[in-house]
């Protein structure tokens, strides 16, 4: 019924225009719109690839890279480094193992020490070939053959806004997703690096008379998420879990819940003014809080609905969050965050 429905919200729901990073760029010779960097504060900048965002602090000695992206972003963000700066990147930190943030740091193995935290080593393991779908996954799979059809993917695939999305994930083009396929495409997979070193909760990078603090805080969108925060410029840079005034992303897939929320307020906990996300627009300590408070409504609401024993359907036309309607990709991806909450409630029941 869940993945049916995802069908529906394709032709339903409309993508919002995504906005732009506000800060000033600083020009970048032979750099096109989607390719920028700009300067934040000091010798913190933050370097973009369309929609994606990553950092790198320039010290006398060398040049620490947060999230490479992916090859082809890294490729670029090297020729960058060398010509404007001259310095060798020394080390590259990832937010988490996710393929779209963390591809691509081969380019700078020559010089640098690879960084994350210490649930990467097991998120970078390719499944068995015959793995059984994850708790959540297995929602998806209306027909119960442990395999993802094309018609059981919709939104938790991305099929609802790129339409070549399930050919691309369906590496042996049998027409179904293994595990290991819905592994490869979005959650580890060739391009990423596996870090040189691992931490655990807590750990500080020095460098050229700088420092860099790296702060695990639990589960949220994965559960090896790095909040980096830079103590001199009071800026810290969160990845896909915390995107200031914009909903999460469609159906929350990959999270965790209520841990997510639980995260929230512990970044809130730290000492900052700054949040550059590693999407869209920088933000506030009061944004951290309006995300961790629509969340909490949200699954609040949606244990209600369950308890009442309201469709997927009903509750995606009842439970509309109004006080967050300000909030980017509001009409698009409200609905999809209802299905999201309901779906993880729902597989984790016993």
């Amino acid at each position: 019924m869940v993945s049916k429905f995802i069908q529906f919200l394709r032709i339903a729901v409309t993508t919002a225009v995504l906005s732009a990073v506000l800060y000033t760029p600083v020009i970048a010779q032979d750099a096109g719109p989607e390719r920028v960097i700009t300067n934040i504060t000091g010798d913190l900048y933050s370097f973009r690839q369309g929609r994606h965002v990553g950092l790198f602090l320039v010290t006398d000695e060398g040049i620490i890279v947060l999230d490479p992206t992916n090859p082809e972003a890294a490729g670029w963000l090297k020729g960058q480094l060398d010509e404007r700066f001259g310095l060798p990147v020394k080390y590259v930190i990832y937010s988490h193992s996710h393929n779209d943030h963390a591809g691509g740091g081969d380019v700078f193995a020559d010089t640098a020490t690879f960084i994350g935290h210490e649930n990467i080593a097991k998120n970078l393991q390719r499944p068995a070939d015959d793995a059984p779908l994850l708790p959540r996954e297995k929602l998806w799979d209306a027909n119960g053959d442990g395999r993802i059809q094309e018609s059981e993917a919709g939104g938790y695939i991305g099929t609802d806004i790129a339409p070549d999305a399930f050919a691309r994930y369906d590496a042996d083009q049998n027409g179904w997703l293994s595990r290991a396929e819905i592994w490869t495409a979005r959650f580890g997979g060739g391009t990423v690096r596996a870090p040189d070193i691992y931490y655990s909760d807590y750990a500080t990078i020095s460098l050229g008379g700088k420092t860099v603090e790296l702060n695990y805080l639990g589960y949220n969108h994965s559960d090896d998420m790095t909040v980096v925060r830079f103590p001199e410029e009071r800026v810290i840079h969160t990845v896909d879990a915390l995107i200031p005034n914009r909903m999460p992303w469609r159906t929350l897939d990959g999270s965790y819940l209520p841990e997510w929320i639980e995260w929230l307020y512990r970044v809130a906990e730290l000492d900052f003014d700054i949040v550059v996300p590693g999407h869209e627009s920088p933000g506030t300590k009061e944004d951290v809080l309006e995300q961790a408070r629509y969340l909490e409504e949200l699954q609040a609401a949606v244990v209600v609905a369950m308890a009442e024993g309201k469709s997927v359907e009903e509750m995606v036309d009842t439970i509309l969050m109004e006080d967050y309607s300000d909030m980017l990709e509001y009409e698009y991806s409200r609905p999809l965050n209802v299905v999201g909450v309901y779906e993880m409630l729902l597989s984790t029941q016993d």
